[in-house]
């Protein structure tokens, strides 16, 4: 992957889920492990296992205000217009959609000129321009892979059951038992 192609967006662009980046100036991505570490009576502590860690995604870029999207770029609408808004709109826009991203803590895809980041969070975002950076603010923002797990029904088999409590399940809000007497309070020893 080139310079020009990672600073511009060429082959694809890049992506922060619905956002188009006009510049990606850096990614990072981290892949972490932590080996588990069990002391001994004597000798050196024991290890037997490796807990692997969710992949990690930090990434710096900008989003202008330009209404032309250089050729070869996904943004990039009829005769080489922007599709995605022109001037300040675009940069409103551009923020509102991070700001979304943030409040509804969905996973997001990523896409870079290098990599596709697929069912990734967004863990934190910082969103800033200034006077000499002209039409245009910056992103530094970090992304965290998630792992969904799927809830599993199992039918406890009839054999395995006692007595009153086959063929029935738990409910909410029921009485649970008998009371012998009501709970007192315990008094002051003065």
């Amino acid at each position: 992957m080139s310079f020009v192609s990672m600073i511009f967006g060429w082959n694809g662009g890049s992506r922060i889920g619905t956002v188009p980046l006009d510049a990606l100036l850096s990614e990072k991505t981290s892949l972490s492990s932590q080996a588990t570490s069990y002391a001994v009576e004597e000798g050196s502590p024991v290890s037997d296992h490796v807990v692997q860690e969710s992949e990690k995604l930090s990434l710096d870029g900008w989003v202008t205000a330009a209404e032309v999207a250089l050729m070869g770029s996904a943004n990039r609408g009829v005769n080489g217009v922007s599709s995605g808004g022109a001037g300040r709109s675009k940069l409103i826009s551009a923020k509102a959609a991070l700001r979304e991203i943030h409040a509804n803590r969905l996973p997001i895809t990523i896409s870079t000129g290098l990599d596709q980041y697929v069912d990734f969070v967004m863990e934190s975002c910082e969103i800033g321009r200034s006077n000499s950076g002209g039409e245009r603010f910056e992103i530094s923002a970090s992304f965290k892979k998630i792992r969904k797990v799927a809830l599993r029904h199992v039918d406890i088999p009839p054999e395995q059951t006692s007595g009153s409590a086959t063929g029935k399940a738990g409910a909410t809000k029921t009485n649970a038992g008998k009371v012998s007497k009501p709970f007192e309070t315990p008094t002051a020893i003065a």
